[in-house]
């Protein structure tokens, strides 16, 4: 059984079809019980990466058929597989197919899908958040002051650490400034 396992794990190492790495990947977890740290861990790769591999299960005969066929590559699969519902699948893969999306196009319009959010505008620059910081910190210089911007959404979060007296007196103060 060790001889089986180091064998399909050399064959992991060794494949360059990212479906067959899937297949040999979930029999291992499903028939031999291995769990996805353990395996990562034997096969060298992170845990995070396994974890891409398997979702490869839920793309459509007709999407790999695209791979194959070299119509999109492993990259478009990856992203394509974050979706949940093969209909979803197939429509963006056609889309791919018929506008020619790059990997990154392809994200753009996977974070569309899923969050119903457009990929469109520029990030809020560094010196502009020290200074949206630092005036806060004038104010209040007992707050810890984290500002966060993705794709998809922003946060503005502000900390203030000490007892209930202190937090709710500073949380107060700043609640009357946006009144």
């Amino acid at each position: 059984m060790v001889q089986d396992i180091t064998s399909l794990i050399n064959q992991i190492k060794s494949e360059n079809d990212i479906f067959q790495k899937y297949r040999r990947i979930d029999y291992l977890i499903r028939e031999k019980k291995l769990r996805i740290i353990d395996l990562a861990s034997k096969i060298g790769y992170k845990s995070s990466y396994i974890c891409h591999l398997l979702r490869l299960k839920k793309i459509p005969d007709v999407v790999i058929d695209g791979y194959y066929s070299k119509s999109i590559s492993s990259s478009h699969i990856y992203v394509l597989s974050r979706l949940s519902d093969s209909k979803q699948m197939i429509n963006l893969y056609e889309k791919i197919l018929v506008e020619n999306y790059t990997v990154k196009q392809t994200e753009s319009a996977v974070r569309e899908v899923l969050y119903q959010v457009k990929s469109i505008g520029k990030y809020i620059n560094k010196e502009n958040t020290e200074k949206l910081t630092e005036k806060i910190k004038e104010k209040y210089p007992e707050l810890n002051i984290q500002i966060i911007q993705t794709r998809i959404k922003g946060k503005v979060i502000l900390e203030v650490k000490g007892d209930l007296e202190k937090s709710t007196k500073v949380i107060k103060s700043i609640l009357e400034l946006i009144k």
